[in-house]
């Protein structure tokens, strides 16, 4: 029978925005994509104010990359400024990272799980 459940497969992608640093990514398994799809749900009760939901998006924004980090990055060379390895999935972490590396970061993880993509290029 055919095997379904996640790969524990692992890709190393080096970094351009930082010469000689890279993470090793792996795909989400689909409870932790639910789990993620499930953040971005939203309560549209707002108590009128824009700026409200504004702030709740930008706080599920946040709470979703840091999902993301921590169980999609299953190692990394990445340090702060004494030398010690950043705690990506945390919020301290990701504070202190520059944007740029957290962007090409944000930008594999998310070609490694967007299963659509995978689908319409194999024409289903």
């Amino acid at each position: 029978m055919p095997r379904a459940t996640v790969s524990s497969e692992t890709e190393r992608k080096d970094l351009k925005s930082l010469p000689d640093g890279y993470v090793v990514l792996k795909r989400m398994s689909y409870g932790q994509s639910v789990q993620r799809r499930a953040m971005l749900r939203m309560s549209f009760e707002t108590t009128g104010k824009k700026n409200d939901f504004r702030g709740e998006m930008a706080m599920a924004s946040e709470e979703i990359q840091r999902f993301e980090f921590a169980n999609c990055i299953v190692d990394h060379n990445l340090e702060d400024d004494n030398g010690n390895k950043l705690a990506l999935g945390t919020a301290q972490g990701m504070a202190q990272l520059d944007p740029k590396v957290g962007q090409e970061i944000e930008k594999y993880i998310e070609e490694m799980n967007n299963f659509e993509d995978e689908a319409e290029a194999e024409g289903n």
